[in-house]
């Protein structure tokens, strides 16, 4: 297998569900917005308030690029906003099996309430989340494996995963 890359609106679980997969399946996990901000040596709020959301999405492409040609077997974890460049979407499609988190938007807010690392959720945040859900409606459709993560563990979550049929197709594949 190449890569298993979780994509997800915001507060969907892919950071900690993809740190766990990883060691379930003994490998390695990188996160996208990790990578970026080691590489610009900046904050993602500040890439966003220097750059605008353009140039961060541009930015993240170019990362996100280079994560894929990097390692060969790894768990990748990206930002929700990801899949609104179509190019990321053919390199995730290229590079992997790509694995869509989802959850309702009440228990979204209730997660990601009080992080200052969210720059696209600045004012009213149950505003900013039904927006921002209304706008990629359909967007994270693409991914083969698609699980909901309301009121499941962690581990469910990641059992989900594993023995999802399109999973186990792509792993029987490589």
């Amino acid at each position: 297998m190449k890569h298993v890359i979780l994509i997800g609106f915001m507060g969907t679980g892919k950071t900690t569900v993809g740190e766990a997969l990883a060691r379930q399946l003994g490998c390695t996990q990188a996160d996208l917005d990790d990578c970026i901000v080691e590489q610009a040596g900046r904050s993602i709020p500040d890439l966003f308030e220097t750059e605008g959301e353009a140039g961060f999405r541009l930015r993240e492409t170019q990362v996100l690029r280079d994560m894929v040609q990097r390692v060969e077997h790894q768990v990748i974890t990206t930002g929700g906003g990801v899949v609104t460049q179509p190019r990321n979407i053919e390199i995730m499609q290229e590079s992997g099996i790509v694995v869509a988190l989802f959850a309702r938007p009440e228990t979204i807010v209730e997660r990601v309430s009080g992080d200052a690392n969210r720059p696209l959720l600045a004012g009213d945040v149950e505003t900013r989340v039904r927006k921002l859900l209304h706008e990629r409606d359909g967007l994270y459709d693409f991914a083969p494996v698609r699980i909901q993560t309301d009121g499941k563990t962690v581990q469910e979550v990641v059992d989900a995963i594993i023995e999802h049929p399109a999973f186990v197709t792509a792993c029987l594949c490589d």
